[in-house]
Formats: structure tokens, sequence, C-alpha cells
């Protein structure tokens, strides 16, 4: 076999593979998006459970007549299934700060209330919110594994032009 076949046959392979490795390529970036909106949409969820934890407490603080800053009671619910669809992490870092802030003012006022304090209810809904709130620590923790992956490979050079074609943009992370 003369040289030039073996380096067309050479240059064939590469290419055979270089393109088994795009059609990879492509299909792994929608495994992270779809990954990504699953996560978001359990994120989300988690969210509106800590919410109605902290309506919980809030009701046991009007049942036990226990006075806190108005700011802090949380009567109505909004509906989250809209609002959360389309938030920008920004946003969402807001949604995080009320209501890290809020559940740090309630159990506050909650410890310092003897009675409630001692409450099993109260015992309960405060355990409750901490399982919610390690499950949403650790799906925040998946989705930005996830994003970041994400965002290495629509930079890796040689697969960048497939990025810019499929019109892949860098995730945000959650903070």
């Amino acid at each position: 076999m003369p040289w030039w076949a073996i380096i067309i046959l050479l240059a064939f392979i590469f290419v055979g593979l270089y393109i088994a490795a795009v059609i990879i390529f492509i299909y792994q970036m929608g495994v992270y998006a779809k990954r990504m909106v699953k996560s978001l949409e359990a994120i989300d969820v988690l969210i509106v459970q800590k919410y109605d934890m902290l309506r919980l407490i809030s009701k046991l603080f009007v049942k036990y007549d226990i006075t806190v800053p108005p700011e802090f009671v949380l009567n109505v619910r909004p509906k989250f299934e809209e609002t959360l669809a389309d938030i920008s992490p920004e946003e969402r870092a807001i949604v995080k700060a009320f209501l890290t802030q809020t559940a740090q003012a309630l159990f506050y006022y909650g410890e310092v209330n003897p009675q409630l304090a001692q409450h099993p209810d109260y015992i309960a809904v405060k355990e409750r919110y901490a399982e919610i709130d390690r499950q949403y620590r650790q799906s925040v923790t998946l989705y930005n594994a996830d994003v970041i992956g994400y965002n290495y490979w629509i930079r890796f050079g040689w697969f960048r032009w497939v990025s810019k074609w499929r019109k892949l943009t860098n995730k945000e992370v959650i903070s």
C-alpha cells in the first residue's frame, strides 16, 4: 500500500472520529440542558415548600398570640408556579435572601417564646424546614455542577463552532 493511501485512510479515520465526537457533543449538551431544567424545577418546588413551612410557623404565631414584625408575617401565598418560571439568577438570589432572613427571624421569635419552642407542631415544622433546606442546598449544588460542566464544554476549543451554530449560551450558577 503506497504511503499516500495510508495518509488518506488516516485522514478519513480522523474525520470520521471527529464527526462522531460532534454528534456525541450535541447529544451530551442536550442531556446537560434537560438535567439543568429538571434541577431548576426541583429548586422551585423546594422554594415553594420552604415558603409554605414559613407560613405554617406564622400561623402558629397567630395561634399563640406572639407578636412579630409585620414583614415576617406571611399570610398570603403568591402564585409561585407563575413567578418562579422565568426569573433571573439575580431575582432568584433575592427570593433566597428573603426566605433566609424571614426563616431566621421567625425561628428566633419562636425560640424566644418558651410555650411555642416546646410545642410539637413548631418542632415538627422546624425539622421539616431544615430537611427542605438541606434538599434545596443539594439541588443547588447539583444544578451548579451541571452548569459548570455545560459552560466548560460549550467553550471547549474543538466544539466551539458547534456551540455557536447551536446558539448555546453560558448559564449562570445559583449562589
